[in-house]
């Protein structure tokens, strides 16, 4: 249980990290699909709202592969159409406000709901999510990948 635990606290920190590298990208950054920092920002929030949403079966000790979903896609999609009013400073607001509450979330599931099993880390995992965005807009992420 203190190796979960302690590579979960770890992966906490590194969301924090990654959240700040991804606050402070340039406002024209292009992704090579495409995305501007809009759509990138749109794109995480609906993830973090996802996760945020299973936190619920998490405090009732369910299994995090019970998260899987397998077309990703629809729900990116879905995260666009329900966001497409948002402009960049909506759309960061909206990312600041959710990310902070995931993080919150991720350390209250640390502490009162511990799991002893390593599927538990899936759920704070979605550091690696923003780590991988943050490799395509060219940045250095080296260091956090240790």
């Amino acid at each position: 249980m203190d190796n979960v635990f302690s590579t979960a606290e770890i992966w906490i920190d590194k969301l924090k990290l990654t959240t700040d590298l991804i606050l402070h990208l340039d406002n024209n950054t292009k992704l090579p699909n495409g995305w501007g920092k809009r759509e990138l920002l749109i794109h995480l929030t609906g993830w973090d709202e996802e996760f945020i949403n299973f936190s619920e079966k998490m405090r009732q000790q369910v299994m995090f592969y019970e998260f899987y979903e397998e077309n990703g896609e629809d729900k990116n999609q879905q995260f666009f159409r329900d966001n497409e009013h948002l402009d960049l400073d909506s759309a960061l607001l909206k990312f600041k406000k959710l990310r902070k509450k995931l993080i919150s979330v991720y350390e209250e599931i640390l502490i009162d709901y511990p799991q002893d099993n390593e599927e538990f880390l899936g759920f704070f995992s979605i550091w690696w999510h923003d780590l991988h965005h943050l490799k395509q807009t060219g940045i250095d992420v080296s260091e956090l990948e240790k």
